[in-house]
């Protein structure tokens, strides 16, 4: 009797912290493999909400133009200038406000352009995090045939990738920038 219930206790205790000991939580890997993923996605994060359609070259320079021709306008106005002159000089400041809406459109759609290319690659990123967190997870957990050096190499290889990316990004979201900011 006794034996059956130092069995049975046995059981109870040391069944459920077996099954509790194989199980490895997602941020546990996470943790211990994906320490600088946070910091590069908001990295990325930061580089593209500064992508603004108003901070574009030549937004900013017919904008600077625009104004100045709205100042001539008013100083027409002002001055009491003929009527000729300031019909000229609205009809200078709506060719502007065509032309600067143009560039406004051109540089917002040039901006979401680039920044759904980017949403889309940060997309993959996270899919290649995702199935790499699960195959971690499988050979801790013993789910895999794969050695120590074997899985280190290739999760090695794996994360290098998406460093890699990363960099990838960030430089096309500089070289966008140059280009039109």
């Amino acid at each position: 009797m006794k034996k059956t219930l130092v069995l049975l206790l046995m059981l109870v205790v040391l069944l459920p912290s077996q099954a509790f000991a194989a199980s490895v939580t997602t941020s546990y890997v996470e943790k211990l493999y994906f320490e600088g993923y946070k910091g590069s996605l908001k990295e990325v994060k930061t580089a593209l909400n500064s992508l603004k359609p108003t901070q574009c070259k030549n937004v900013i320079l017919l904008a600077e133009k625009s104004k100045a021709t709205v100042d001539r306008y008013k100083m027409a106005v002002k001055n009491k200038a003929s009527k000729e002159e300031i019909a000229n000089a609205k009809a200078a400041i709506d060719a502007d406000k065509k032309v600067l809406n143009a560039a406004k459109s051109s540089c917002s759609k040039s901006v979401r352009d680039i920044k759904q290319s980017i949403n889309e690659n940060l997309k993959k990123i996270n899919l290649e995090k995702t199935s790499l967190v699960k195959e971690i997870k499988g050979n801790l957990e013993g789910k895999d045939n794969r050695s120590k050096a074997e899985i280190d190499e290739y999760v090695k290889k794996r994360l290098n990738d998406i460093d890699n990316e990363f960099s990838n990004i960030l430089d096309s979201i500089t070289r966008y920038r140059s280009e039109h900011f």
